[in-house]
């Protein structure tokens, strides 16, 4: 599943070439022009562990980038040996002083690293925080995990070993500590509705022994407790015979319990029945995902929210020793097998568009079918694509369908909704089957589903203005053509247009509509080229006029064909990318049709397989099309497979 999720990231990490203006996590930094890249690794401290798995990771990142590059890629493992705030500083410092390309650090003291970071970020070095955040310091992102995201996946695991009724403990570490509670929060939010009941929640202020105290003390005064949340591993650590009470009810079958973290000790405890269930972070991921991150960062101008959600490993009997074997030998680059594979060893998703008439849908049906070979050979069990759909977009065809679904008893339903309202009865309908959905391309909020796939139409609008700068400068004089005036999606990309190019010279002279028509969208263009001889630029909120061919805008085209005007246009379809290739559009912001289909049923498949708690919506990511990657999209267009990175755009 892993592999999925980067591939998915990696088109996204290769996309968008910005420029150094903007927000404070916009790169500015270029010293990885000759060939070689350092990136400074700094743990907390250099005795623990985890931290050298993640060291691992980051090792394998740079070999694979020095391999796909041809460059000198280096990680330098840097650190105190114990943690200690004031020793990490002078870290950072020599970090600074070796002019590395960037850094990226698990910070002792939030506000501690403040200065150090502040001091690298003025040397020009970009800075990014893992595991443990600054967020006062002006580094570009965190990449770390979701606690409460945690506490949800783990409240999912103990409900599918205990059932939803029952009475339960927590034990948590430090009272008051964020991260766990909010692990807490969002386990309790996770058994909300149920049966179970909450006995009571102890504290061990991360001491061993006084975890297997007030652990054993709970068991006594509980005798008929159903299961535990261990919210950090701290008994664990006390090794076997420790805990008499509690290992023999788990032993026994009566106490199920889930626990964070996936450490070598809790692998042997999940094997022989004393815990039931793992929620760990992604070791590994934090060398390795940060390495590609930094580096796409840096050399591709890629930018990226305040916080990157790193993920979680679910562990459970049925995959314990694959996680085991990683441990071993660490190599941590093949996904886990799924916590919870299919009895039947069977997976069926019912893929289905707004109507089976339009090209795009026919891309995505091409990725979800090979999502389903590539799953199937993954996890060795039979992974089914079932594609369904009405001829045309009709809402109450549509609802027929997703009946049809349920009446098939499929594993998952992923449905673009032709309309909001609409779908809300027919996905409750399928929920109170006890059939998972998640939308895709157009939601239903109130549904019920379990999470939306889509693109951030703000951001798309913010990347066409990255771009439309890139073009044409900082200056000059621009105009947008837009669809339906007040469309939800395309007012979000003006606004991000608008908010892409604040702070420029740049002036939009005027926003026309041509209400889905290709034939207005002609005309109004035209009129505009005429009005506004002086023009330098264009932002197609759609790509409406581009339908209508060669020669129907005969000033636009002429002042494209002569460089006089730039535009960037939203949507990568193959006529589009005729006109990147004669030089009547600049650059491409598109959705990821293809990703419709190929990420909804790994994710499907990661819900109901690891019960994966996603989000209320899930980002799609872009693609991000110029004259130097457009010859690889037709590629992929004209091969129907678009597994492969796109190559940077500039």
């Amino acid at each position: 599943m892993k592999e999925m999720f980067r591939f998915v990231s990696i088109l996204v990490l290769v996309a968008v070439a910005l420029l150094t203006i903007g927000p404070s996590n916009t790169p500015t930094h270029v010293r990885a022009q000759d060939d070689t890249f350092t990136l400074a690794w700094i743990p907390k401290a250099l005795n623990n562990p985890v931290f050298e798995l993640g060291r691992d990771g980051c090792m394998k990142a740079a070999e694979e980038l020095s391999a796909s590059t041809g460059k000198k890629v280096e990680c330098l493992y840097m650190g105190s040996v114990a943690s200690d705030m004031a020793e990490q500083a002078r870290v950072i410092e020599d970090a600074v002083a070796q002019g590395v390309d960037a850094i990226a650090v698990s910070c002792n003291d939030p506000d501690g690293c403040i200065d150090p970071i502040q001091s690298a970020i003025e040397a020009g070095i970009p800075v990014m925080t893992w595991d443990s955040d600054s967020p006062d310091s002006g580094r570009f992102t965190y990449l770390g995990v979701s606690n409460y995201d945690g506490g949800r996946a783990a409240a999912e695991i103990l409900m599918r070993e205990m059932g939803t009724s029952g009475k339960v403990a927590l034990l948590t570490g430090v009272p008051g500590a964020f991260n766990l509670e909010e692990r807490m929060r969002g386990f309790k939010d996770g058994i909300a509705g149920t049966d179970i009941e909450i006995v009571t929640t102890v504290a061990c202020n991360d001491d061993v022994n006084l975890g297997v105290q007030v652990v054993e003390e709970t068991m006594l005064a509980n005798p008929d407790l159903n299961g535990w949340f261990f919210v950090g591993l701290w008994p664990v650590f006390a090794g076997d015979g420790a805990m008499p009470l509690f290992e023999d009810a788990t032993m026994n079958g009566d106490l199920k319990v889930v626990a964070f973290d996936t450490l070598p000790v809790e692998l042997e405890w999940v094997k022989d029945g004393r815990l039931d269930g793992l929620v760990g972070q992604k070791y590994w991921g934090w060398g390795y995902d940060t390495f590609y991150m930094v580096y796409d960062h840096v050399v591709n101008g890629k930018t990226f929210p305040s916080w990157t959600d790193s993920g979680m490993d679910m562990v459970s009997i049925n995959n314990v020793d694959a996680m085991q074997a990683a441990w071993d030998n660490g190599d941590f680059t093949n996904p886990l097998p799924l916590a919870y594979p299919p009895e039947d060893g069977k997976f069926t998703i019912a893929w289905i568009p707004k109507a089976l008439n339009n090209p795009v849908f026919e891309l995505g049906r091409d990725g979800c079918m090979k999502a389903a070979e590539d799953a199937s050979a993954r996890y060795g069990i039979e992974v089914e694509c079932l594609y369904m759909g009405s001829v045309a977009s009709d809402m109450a065809e549509q609802a027929r369908v997703i009946e049809d679904a349920i009446a098939q008893d499929v594993d998952v339903i992923a449905v673009s909704c032709n309309d909001p309202d609409g779908c809300i009865d027919p996905i409750q309908s399928a929920i109170a089957a006890g059939i998972p959905v998640m939308t895709w391309d157009s939601d239903s909020p109130d549904s019920g589903r379990f999470t939306y796939l889509g693109v951030s139409n703000y951001d798309g609008g913010k990347a066409a203005a990255e771009l439309l700068i890139r073009e044409m400068g900082t200056s000059g004089k621009v105009a947008l053509l837009t669809g339906v005036p007040g469309a939800f999606n395309l007012e979000e990309r003006i606004r991000g247009f608008k908010d892409g190019i604040a702070g420029t010279d740049i002036e939009i002279v005027t926003t026309v509509a041509c209400n889905d028509d290709v034939n207005l969208g002609v005309q109004v263009v035209e009129e505009t080229m005429l009005a506004n001889p002086d023009l330098d630029g264009w932002f197609f909120v759609g790509l409406w006029p581009v339908f209508a061919g060669d020669g129907a805008m005969p000033l636009f085209e002429d002042a494209t064909m002569n460089g006089d005007l730039k535009v960037v246009a939203f949507d990568t379809l193959p006529v589009e990318l005729e006109w990147v290739q004669d030089g009547r559009l600049d650059a491409l912001v598109g959705q990821k049709y293809w990703g419709w289909g190929y990420d909804t049923l790994f994710m499907s498949l990661n819900h109901v397989g690891n019960l994966y708690p996603y989000a209320s919506w899930t980002d799609s990511g872009m693609d991000i099309v110029t004259i130097n990657n457009v010859d690889a999209m037709q590629a992929a267009w004209d091969s129907g497979d678009f597994t492969q990175p796109l190559p940077p755009p500039y």
